[in-house]
């Protein structure tokens, strides 16, 4: 309980060392602000005294100056005088100058006009001789125009009577094409029908064909096979025979008799062609280095490579 006493004790004494401190700053302070504000006081004073003589300087000026416009002024007004009274007489002179230049110019106008409506009726005259002269001329002129109007009329008539003729001779060939167009537009029709039957006959007829082959071919292919693997069962290779893998191309005969979507661009198409046209099935040429392969020639189809329409076989 002392020792909190006492340490209490100190921390007051500390403090108040710190306001004594701090109040004697403030003192300080306190006393520079007023002699601050003394000198402040004093130099508003000088300023203002210095202020009021200046001003007293610039009010005695302005007068001395307000004295000598006065004066200026009164010198200007009596040369304006001057100048008003000089120029008055000298706009006089120009006055009378200009009333006698105007009678002048009025004596010359007349004079002019006079010479100018004299010229003016000999030109009218000599104008109306020519206006006769022309008029003349005008009536020859309408003479000669009328002449070669009816001349152009009656050439200009002859040609429409031509092109009449001529325009009826082409409506009679163009009924005569319409009806040609008419009767070739029949035979296209019909050939186009029959060409629709044929072609429904040829591809029932190719796809049948195309599964006999199919079949001809996968027992060959099985046939080939066998033979093989009778050779390899008594220990004879194709080596031994003098044929090589190579030459045997197994996964090419799918890809050579497969059947296409196109029946005009494969080689089913040249099968086809050959059995439809000698009447017998396709020679199967053998085993080579390109493998099998089916010979025959191309099945031409000229309906479906033209223009079956009238305007098509009219161009032709």
């Amino acid at each position: 309980m002392e020792d909190f006493s006492a340490s209490s004790k100190d921390e007051l004494i500390t403090k108040l060392k710190k306001v004594s401190l701090q109040a004697d700053y403030e003192r300080r302070r306190a006393d520079g602000l007023a002699e601050e504000l003394k000198l402040a006081k004093e130099h508003t004073i000088m300023v203002q005294k210095q202020i009021e003589q200046e001003e007293e300087y610039i009010t005695n000026k302005l007068m001395k100056r307000l004295d000598q416009l006065k004066k200026e002024k009164a010198v200007l007004a009596s040369e304006v005088a001057q100048e008003e009274e000089f120029l008055t007489n000298t706009l006089q002179k120009r006055l009378d100058k200009l009333t006698k230049e105007k009678v002048d110019l009025e004596n010359r106008l007349e004079a002019e006009q006079e010479y100018v409506v004299n010229k003016l009726r000999k030109s009218i005259e000599q104008l109306s001789v020519e206006k006769n002269k022309l008029m003349c001329e005008k009536v020859e002129l309408e003479n000669q125009l009328e002449c070669e109007q009816e001349y152009i009329l009656n050439r200009l008539q002859k040609q429409v009577d031509k092109l009449a003729s001529d325009k009826l001779s082409l409506q009679k060939e163009k009924a005569e094409l319409q009806r040609t167009v008419s009767d070739l537009g029949a035979s296209v029709d019909k050939l186009n029908k029959d060409k629709v039957t044929l072609e429904q006959v040829m591809e029932m007829e190719e796809e049948s064909i195309t599964n006999k082959l199919q079949r001809r071919l996968e027992a060959v292919v099985a046939n080939l096979r066998l033979i093989e693997s009778r050779l390899e069962g008594k220990g004879i290779t194709l080596k031994d025979l003098g044929i090589t893998a190579s030459e045997l191309q197994h996964n090419e005969w799918p890809r050579m008799y497969s059947r296409s979507p196109s029946s005009t661009n494969t080689s089913f198409d040249r099968v086809l062609s050959t059995t439809l046209s000698a009447g017998q099935a396709p020679a199967i040429a053998g085993v080579n280095s390109g493998g099998l392969a089916i010979t025959g020639s191309r099945r031409e189809r000229p309906l479906s490579a033209q223009s079956n329409t009238a305007e098509g076989l009219l161009a032709k």
